[in-house]
């Protein structure tokens, strides 16, 4: 099973981490950022898998692939900032994680403007004409 090598590679890196840590704290963040890479990487293919499922159904439905590239985004963002943000705290500094997420709340709210417009003209068509 997928998620009995991913508790192996987290385990390892969570306890190598945590020796080295006594004796090169730089290099235990090293090791911590290096096995959070390598479980992205393991579960990239499912990502993809999703990724691919979603974007045939849209389709198949006669959905606008482009909210649901944007909705896949936003959930990226998200993921990524939220990695970024405990990597910044990993190494004590939680000024800078406070903006990594700052940054990407606001990289979402972007992203979502364009689909809240086009939510917003919807409602409107649906208005009767006075």
């Amino acid at each position: 099973m997928e998620i009995i090598k991913i508790m192996g590679v987290a385990i390892v890196g969570a306890v190598s981490a945590l020796i080295i840590k006594e004796h090169k704290p730089q290099l235990a963040i090293v090791i911590g950022i290096g096995t959070a890479v390598i479980l992205f990487l393991m579960i990239l293919s499912q990502v993809e898998y999703v990724l691919n499922v979603v974007t045939i159904t849209a389709t198949g439905l006669d959905i606008n692939t482009e909210y649901i590239a944007a909705i896949f985004k936003m959930i990226g963002i998200s993921y990524l900032s939220q990695f970024g943000s405990e990597i910044c705290r990993d190494a004590g500094q939680n000024a800078i994680a406070a903006k990594v997420e700052l940054a990407g709340k606001i990289m979402i709210v972007a992203l979502s403007v364009p689909i809240l417009i086009e939510l917003m003209n919807l409602l409107v068509s649906l208005l009767p004409n006075t």
